[in-house]
């Protein structure tokens, strides 16, 4: 199996090879195949491959300042094992204070994001009990127009009662 992924590299990048070794999209694409196929192998998605590069480059660029293009993260798979390889280019290291400075930024961040991300559970949390409840807005509006009728009801009854006691009273009188 490995032979058929070794071969279908190679073949695919001879295609490649034919073209002037300068040219920068040449470059880009063999980096993207290679991408493709180091993915197909491993089972890590594109989407993921960027999650990690994004998170890793947060990550170091608190610490470092980095040339982000030519950030180069690659993934590939030997043997038994998968490899992680990372061309990272550093301009300069950051003072401790600019660290400190760039920590306190990202707790203010996640912050933010865990406070976001709270006030819409709330919401989804009403949502679903109203629905596990089996109660809408408008459901929820008409019980309490009920609850007030139904309050004003027994008053009534009450009214009734006392009259029916009045009239028992008078005949029991007049008897």
């Amino acid at each position: 199996m490995r032979d058929i992924f070794s071969d279908l590299y190679n073949k695919v990048l001879s295609f490649f090879v034919n073209q002037t070794p300068h040219d920068e999209t040449k470059a880009l694409a063999m980096n993207r195949l290679k991408t493709v196929l180091m993915q197909d192998r491993v089972g890590f998605s594109e989407r993921a491959m960027q999650m990690l590069k994004e998170e890793l480059v947060a990550t170091i660029s608190k610490y470092m300042e980095i040339d982000e293009e030519k950030f180069d993260l690659e993934i590939n798979a030997q043997d038994n094992c998968t490899i992680l390889n990372l061309a990272i280019p550093v301009t300069r290291a950051k003072t401790d204070e600019e660290i400190d400075e760039a920590i306190k930024e990202q707790a203010i961040k996640t912050q933010a994001k865990a406070q976001e991300i709270v006030e819409e559970l709330e919401e989804l949390i009403k949502e679903r009990a109203a629905v596990l409840a089996g109660v809408s807005e408008e459901t929820q509006e008409e019980a309490a127009q009920d609850e007030e009728e139904s309050e004003d009801l027994p008053q009534e009854d009450e009214q009734e009662e006392n009259k029916e006691e009045k009239s028992k009273k008078t005949k029991v009188k007049e008897n």
